[in-house]
């Protein structure tokens, strides 16, 4: 890395870019001596699938990596080269001036994109380690051109560090023992991960199971009832949606989600007709905070209608398998007997732990033909009063539709149910509000005459926002970031434009963004300028970041 650039036409050149993507991953990953076989495996997989790259230079030197791949270790094993980051400017700055500058800019844009695709999980326990996140952004800053920061002390080998003990969840009923173990072992447990389907499950007639590992593998770290976002490649477009998972954290080698064909549910109809075994693609998450696990109790009612039943199967299945002691009433309604999405597991769950767990499945009508012994209608209190008489010491889990949800939570509060212990799904965000009432409209006014002055249109006050891409988009007052960034042709990453996902989780580098009360962020987070630009709105100049 040390000669001069060779002409890009030659293999040379090829090698000297391979040397470049591997000091790259080195100086990240090995910041702190610490580098893991998560980190390796990740790179390997980079290596082999590179469409992450938008440079037919890049794209060569990342399969020529692949194929000189041992010696470059044994190399960097017995310190014969540097990867430093002087070296490292050196090598940008040669390669420079060997390529044309159209060619140059598609190399450092792919550089970005896998600098960001080298960063690892941060597990359960904590947030990555401090200086591989200044690493990185340094690196980021000269990839891009910027004047970089302090380069980051590269540290002695770390002391082994004591456990750090998990809080317990604040709550009136003594936290439950499984809630309170952190998983053992490297795995993904927030940002983005490629998976692959292995598996896919028919539940209903019109509700499919798909199942995922993780490539490169590693194990699943969530909260059952915690939902991800799904980035497709559709018609040639990265298309986002929000799924639950329906498997549970208890079974870390695997995630699922069910998904049930809707009508106008494009992502969910394309998910049903196309996906197959062996489909890849990027997840982001996991998120959310419907989860029975920050809320333990003795007791628990679980609330489903149709598919929401899916959050309320990851937690059924973690209670079930972890031990964990809840006495649970689980009323499931559905459409019909025909609807019920995973019917044989929640029959075998509830006569396996029959002691503990009281299922009932209830449709709101029975077509003929069909052939149905139990309870039909729909929910109401006097079904409540009949299953769970003890309602008001029971922690409430609801999930389903809008209205479904609605109708729960006026029920529960109309029989005296305490609110604080009621939770529901909304990462699909609220339900619309009612049109408002028609106004009176009064008697037209004796006209006026105006100066032409008063009849100009107001100028509505308007700010700047400017991404770390170098664009720049106008932003109107009560305009949010997001709908700004759409209407001047810009495309920010999104999913459930309600503040509920964090798909859009933006950090303001440079003036100040304002959002309404959430629930995602925390208040460590927003005091550092993080910001989701689906309800962000700006109170002047904006500088955005991903």
């Amino acid at each position: 890395m040390n000669m001069p650039f060779p002409n890009p036409a030659s293999e040379g050149a090829s090698q000297a870019l391979a040397d470049l993507l591997f000091s790259v991953f080195v100086y990240v990953a090995d910041v702190d001596r610490d580098v893991s076989p998560q980190d390796v495996r990740r790179f390997q997989s980079l290596l082999k699938d590179r469409r992450w790259s938008q440079s037919d230079d890049l794209t060569e030197a990342a399969a020529e990596l692949a194929r000189d791949y041992s010696r470059r270790w044994t190399a960097y094993a017995e310190g014969q080269n540097d990867h430093d980051i002087d070296t490292l400017g050196q090598a940008l700055e040669q390669a420079e001036g060997a390529l044309d500058p159209e060619r140059m800019t598609a190399l450092r844009r792919s550089l970005v994109v896998f600098l960001q695709r080298l960063e690892r999980g941060t597990g359960l326990t904590g947030a990555e380690p401090e200086n591989r996140v200044r690493a990185r952004e340094e690196l980021r800053a000269l990839i891009e051109g910027d004047e970089p920061e302090a380069p980051p002390v590269r540290a002695p080998l770390p002391a082994a560090r004591a456990p750090v003990a998990t809080p317990a969840p604040a709550a009136t009923d003594a936290a439950w023992p499984a809630a309170t173990l952190t998983p053992g072992g490297a795995g993904w447990a927030g940002g983005r991960t490629r998976v692959r389907c292995i598996a896919i499950t028919p539940e209903t007639h019109d509700a499919k199971t798909y199942t995922f590992v993780s490539e490169p593998r590693t194990l699943f770290h969530f909260k059952p009832g915690q939902f991800v976002t799904l980035e497709l490649p559709v018609d040639g477009r990265i298309l986002r949606r929000s799924y639950t998972i329906s498997s549970s954290p208890s079974r870390p080698y695997t995630i699922s989600i069910t998904v049930k064909r809707v009508p106008k549910g494009w992502i969910s109809n394309w998910l049903y007709d196309n996906m197959v075994e062996g489909f890849e693609f990027d997840i982001l998450g996991p998120a959310g905070h419907f989860t029975c696990v920050d809320h333990p109790a003795q007791k628990l009612l679980f609330l489903s209608g149709g598919s929401g039943v899916t959050p309320v199967m990851s937690m059924l299945r973690w209670i079930v398998d972890t031990g964990t002691e809840a006495d649970v009433v689980f009323i499931n309604n559905v459409r019909t007997p025909q609807d019920v999405i995973f019917q044989h597991e929640l029959l075998h769950l509830a006569g396996r732990s029959a002691a503990s767990v009281r299922l009932a499945v209830i449709p709101a009508a029975v077509p003929p033909g069909q052939i149905w012994n139990g309870m039909t209608g729909r929910f109401g209190a006097d079904l409540v009063r009949s299953l769970a008489p003890d309602f008001a010491e029971r922690e409430v889990f609801t999930c389903g539709p809008a209205g479904y949800m609605a109708a729960v939570k006026d029920t529960l509060a109309e029989m005296g149910h305490p609110t604080h212990r009621y939770h529901e799904e909304s990462f699909g965000g609220a339900a619309p509000a009612p049109a408002p009432a028609a106004p009176r409209i009064p008697a037209p006014p004796t006209p006026v005459a105006l100066p032409r002055a008063a009849l100009a249109p107001a100028a509505l006050p308007a700010a700047t926002v400017t991404l770390d891409t170098g664009d720049s988009f106008a932003i109107r007052s009560g305009q949010t970031i997001l709908e700004a960034a759409e209407a001047a042709g810009h495309r920010l990453e999104h999913s459930c434009r309600s503040g509920i996902c964090g798909a859009c989780r933006m950090r303001c580098t440079k003036g100040k963004a304002q959002m309404p009360e959430q629930a995602l962020l925390g208040a460590d987070e927003v005091a550092e300028g993080y910001v989701l630009t689906c309800i962000g709105t700006a109170t002047g100049n904006l500088t955005l970041e991903r």
